[in-house]
């Protein structure tokens, strides 16, 4: 597939992503911090949340189970999941972990555990979408690094 088909199956996939709820505005943000000095920046950006996001939900999930559940911990673990998905612009998932840390400041473990599971599940719809973006990045840089070796 030649480098801008690649580039306007992005940008639809992006649109359709924003369009659905999954990303919001600050993505295109992120986008526009590539360039030619950092042609993997995106990748990079998205490859670091998900590795971040992976261990937060496992030390949330692994909190959330103690018999005496620690809320400031809880509360700690969904604020920094939140800002951390608002940084790639994953504004439902932010939006969950927003409702995580309400529940967590009053002390209410079933909801807590309830949107422990949320956030599970808006993480994979999250993490399923940012991974075909880094396909498609990829393959975009790959296109890119051979014409530039013809």
């Amino acid at each position: 597939m030649a480098g801008e088909d690649l580039n306007q199956k992005l940008n639809e996939l992006i649109s359709s992503l924003q369009k659905k709820g999954i990303l919001d505005d600050y993505f295109d943000q992120v986008k526009g911090l590539q360039d030619e000095k950092s042609p993997q920046f995106v990748k990079n950006t998205i490859t670091t949340y998900l590795c971040g996001a992976e261990d937060t939900i496992a030390e949330l999930t692994e909190t959330l189970s103690e018999l005496a559940v620690n809320y400031q911990r809880v509360n700690y673990l969904a604020d920094k999941l939140k800002g951390s998905s608002m940084c790639v612009g994953g504004s439902q998932m932010a939006d969950v972990c927003a409702e995580l840390c309400d529940a967590s400041e009053a002390n209410h473990r079933e909801a807590c555990k309830e949107l422990c599971g949320v956030v599970k599940r808006e993480y994979s719809t999250l993490k399923d979408s940012l991974n075909k973006i880094v396909k498609l990045e990829q393959a975009i840089y790959d296109e890119r690094s051979k014409e530039t070796n013809e």
